[in-house]
């Protein structure tokens, strides 16, 4: 049985022990390996890139970058939120 400034002398030493420890960003780790899984709008952008390059019209590729990130973070969100505490 813990007397009772023993319960508080752990929590701290909890706390400063987390404090101390390196955090890893899930969040990019996952991205990572997401990115495999949407190759199509990867190619999409890329090709949109490609096209533009050099073209001062006023064109960009906003819609296919953003629909590439899209496709990625559909595919991490939930395994990051399973992660998180």
């Amino acid at each position: 049985m813990m007397i009772p400034g023993e319960i508080e002398l752990r929590k701290k030493q909890a706390r400063f022990l987390w404090a101390h420890e390196e955090l890893v960003d899930q969040k990019k780790y996952l991205e990572e390996s997401c990115k495999n899984k949407c190759v199509k709008p990867l190619i999409q952008y890329e090709v949109c890139v490609k096209r533009i390059e050099g073209d001062d019209g006023g064109k960009h590729c906003t819609g296919q970058y953003f629909d590439y990130f899209s496709c990625v973070d559909k595919c991490v969100a939930p395994k990051l939120f399973a992660k998180l505490k």
